[in-house]
């Protein structure tokens, strides 16, 4: 029990700092098994986040104001300014990586729309 007390805790210091995304992709898979996938590789300073350790964002794009850990250390929760939260599993966070998954499910013509966004940061 203790060893993930201080995984946790190591966990929460860890993602303290200024992140900046490296690479984004957004899956979609329809009912029918057809699949769209979309990257994104483009970046500027402008899109760096900061992760204080109050739990608050300062996010270069403006969308997310503040973040929690869940208590088992691998859920990321951002909220942006309706206070509107956003689910990610955190898949690999380390000195000079963080790799976040979030998986939804929408409506698309009437049926199910698995969609899978997937984002990795570079510390800086």
């Amino acid at each position: 029990m203790s060893f993930n007390i201080s995984f946790q805790q190591s966990n929460k210091k860890m993602i303290v700092g200024k992140w900046q995304p490296f690479l984004s992709s957004a899956e979609g898979i329809e009912a029918n098994g057809k699949r769209t996938v979309q990257t994104h590789s483009k970046y500027s300073s402008k899109d760096i986040m900061q992760f204080n350790s109050d739990g608050s964002i300062i996010d270069g794009g403006q969308l997310y104001f503040s973040y929690s850990l869940d208590s088992d250390d691998k859920t990321l929760s951002l909220f942006d300014g309706g206070n509107y939260e956003r689910k990610f599993e955190i898949v690999q966070l380390d000195k000079t990586t963080m790799k976040i998954v979030m998986k939804d499910t929408d409506q698309y013509k009437k049926e199910p729309f698995l969609i899978t966004l997937t984002v990795i940061f570079k510390r800086k």
